[in-house]
């Protein structure tokens, strides 16, 4: 018994609690995925709505659970009811469609600590598809400050099913809002509670996000969830008599009047004009871009002017005077991403499978690169099943065409192929167009043929 008590002090009791409503076919995934964590001081409650489906015989199966089972009016309300029982001291909600990975709960356990004010902790977060299955892609997972937060329009960056707090910032800040739309209330949430304490970040994947037909993220277009975002930010700009009412009412502004589109736009108008030798009306819309938008004039006009006229050490030094050396945390959220994007354009690293007849004796890659904004010489590095076979030096801009021969040892099959490229860029750094994806070629081809079909 005594060594049961000392377990317990060492691992705080964590509540979490989980809103359902005909969840069904998620539910259960959810409930082992929390399981799975054997963490030894746990209390899962389930609030769900009166489900009309297989909901409530999936929860039965579960003695450990504390279970609500009654209408409600909605999320907020079952959350709230949720925390009025619970009786840890860590809380964290997590939906009835998403889960949590290994090792989790005993990572925050030893992270959070309200003696040295680390309140709140959040770490990383996975989107995956209805089946489960990782999509490559992370919710971004960023934290500065509560101003940060505030510019929505900027990216909402809190992975809310990744987040844990203390009962104490759950009683200082409040629950949830119950007459806010259900897509907005973890955001009006972590609003409050950053405005009272820092999220501390951690470099581990907690949670997945689930993307379905049915998830609430899918219902409404991303302009209408941005609006009401916006709505639900402006709650906490404060008085305007304070200068950060009217800093965020500027950062607004800039982003509603779009000064980088409209300096896009001139700047194709220009061109255009100059095309038809229009030289004094180019010369008219490359001004007027460039006072409206100096970066985007200098990235569209200036910078490839350097292509093929300096070394690669000037474009780097160039190319890091305008833009930040870190990378963007939802540029991050894309660097495990392996299968080619839709517009056939590929990241670091390519892994797809491909099919080796019995007669294959190459593998060819065929593709297109610009080097105009990469800082480093690109190299694409081949493997097959892990085995590399060869490296390819592209040096120039343009379409290439490269054939690796097949070592004799790689048999007939489905392969892996990967191609990890060695430098990358991002478009938005450039030209301000809002694609913050690491990008590094182009994909036309990537096959095993024969030398029958090569001679063809």
């Amino acid at each position: 018994m005594e060594e049961v008590l000392k377990n317990l002090e060492k691992w705080p009791r964590i509540s979490i609690v989980t809103p359902s409503y005909n969840q069904g076919m998620f539910i259960g995934e959810t409930i082992e995925s929390v399981l799975a964590q054997n963490y030894p001081n746990l209390e899962h409650i389930i609030v769900d709505g009166a489900s009309k489906d297989q909901t409530l015989q999936i929860l039965k199966a579960y003695s450990h659970l504390k279970i609500i089972s009654e209408p409600d009016s909605g999320q907020a309300e079952a959350i709230n009811k949720g925390f009025r029982i619970a009786t840890g001291k860590i809380y964290s909600f997590l939906n009835s469609d998403d889960t949590l990975l290994p090792d989790a709960l005993q990572r925050v356990a030893q992270e959070i600590d309200p003696e040295k004010g680390k309140h709140i902790v959040m770490g990383r977060c996975r989107f995956i598809d209805e089946k489960g299955r990782y999509l490559g892609i992370e919710h971004p997972s960023h934290f500065e400050s509560h101003f940060g937060v505030l510019k929505v329009w900027k990216g909402h960056l809190i992975p809310q099913p990744s987040v844990f707090w203390t009962k104490e910032v759950w009683e200082k800040c409040g629950g949830i809002d119950e007459l806010l739309k259900s897509h907005w209330i973890d955001y009006d949430l972590f609003c409050r509670f950053s405005k009272k304490h820092h999220f501390y970040c951690i470099d581990q994947v907690f949670s997945t996000y689930r993307l379905h037909v049915n998830s609430k993220s899918l219902e409404t277009s991303i302009e209408q969830r941005l609006e009401e975002a916006i709505s639900v930010s402006k709650r906490y700009w404060g008085s305007p008599l304070f200068p950060q009412f009217w800093r965020l009412t500027m950062s607004l502004a800039l982003y509603r009047f779009n000064r980088v589109g409209r300096a896009r736009n001139l700047f194709a108008d220009g061109k255009e004009a100059w095309r038809h030798k229009k030289r004094l009306r180019a010369l008219m819309y490359g001004a007027s871009a460039g006072l409206l938008a100096p970066e985007v004039a200098f990235y569209l006009a200036v910078y490839p002017f350097f292509k093929d006229r300096t070394k690669w050490l000037v474009k780097n030094a160039l190319g890091h005077f305008f833009r930040a050396g870190k990378i963007d945390p939802q540029t991050a959220v894309y660097l495990d991403h392996v299968d080619p994007w839709d517009d056939k354009r590929i990241g670091p690293r390519l892994l797809i499978s491909r099919e080796a007849e019995r007669d294959s004796t190459v593998l060819l890659v065929v593709g297109n690169v610009d080097l105009t904004y990469m800082n480093e010489p690109l190299c694409l590095i081949i493997s097959i099943d892990g085995q590399k076979i060869g490296e390819l030096e592209l040096k120039e801009s343009g379409h290439f065409e490269s054939r690796f021969v097949l070592p004799t040892e790689i048999l007939p099959g489905v392969k892996n192929v990967e191609i990890r490229a060695t430098s990358w860029y991002v478009p938005h750094h450039f030209l301000k167009n809002g694609d913050l994806r690491p990008l590094s070629w182009l994909m036309e081809r990537v096959e095993f043929v024969s030398d029958k079909e090569m001679g063809a």
